[in-house]
């Protein structure tokens, strides 16, 4: 029986380092931060900022990508590569709003009143192309990528209302089956083996 309880407690305390490993990797490459908190922290390298797109504020201009061959070149084979673009936008939170210069691959949830998860970094006030350092709400935030809303919490709650009662029903199975050991030992006594 102590089996029992000891092996389920190395499978709670595995679960439990999973679980604090996730946590960490979710608060360091996956949470999004809205503007508000963003430029209150002035976090440095790349982060993930989620808010709206400011109605009106969307300005979309395509890049070029095909450059000039030099004569007697074959074409290249083409790749399925999505076209370039170039946008700027605000993107606004609770209080507060960003511009955003977005420069990377088109995409359909680029639209105005839609809210989306932008990848990229802060440009430091006094930059080239920054805003003013009087306009703290207007600071330009350079994205190279827009990535899906995240609904972790959904995700999370899910997996945790499948795997707790069926952790709970493998527990108590294997309890009430260590108990019927116990029970069939101590009722069947030694027996000395019968001379022939």
């Amino acid at each position: 029986m102590k089996g029992c309880y000891l092996r389920w407690a190395g499978i709670i305390s595995v679960a439990l380092v999973l679980a604090w490993l996730a946590a960490q990797h979710y608060d360091r490459e996956v949470r999004a931060v809205t503007p508000e908190q963003l430029l209150v922290a002035r976090s440095e390298g790349t982060v993930r900022v989620i808010g709206m797109v400011q109605a009106g504020s969307l300005t979309i201009v395509p890049q070029e990508t095909s450059a000039a061959m030099p004569p007697n070149t074959p074409p290249p084979t083409p790749t399925p590569t999505p076209p370039m673009i170039l946008a700027e936008f605000e993107l606004a939170g609770q209080q507060a709003h960003l511009l955003v210069h977005y420069d990377g691959p088109a995409d359909d949830n680029l639209r105005e009143l839609k809210t989306l998860v932008v990848v990229g970094h802060l440009t430091p006030a006094g930059a080239p192309g920054s805003a003013s350092s009087n306009e703290l709400d207007k600071q330009r935030f350079d994205a190279h990528a827009l990535d899906l809303l995240p609904n972790y919490g959904f995700i999370t709650a899910a997996y945790l209302l499948a795997l707790v009662p069926l952790a709970l029903f493998l527990f108590g199975m294997e309890r009430r089956v260590a108990i019927l050991y116990t029970v069939i030992k101590e009722t069947t006594a030694y027996q000395p083996e019968a001379e022939r």
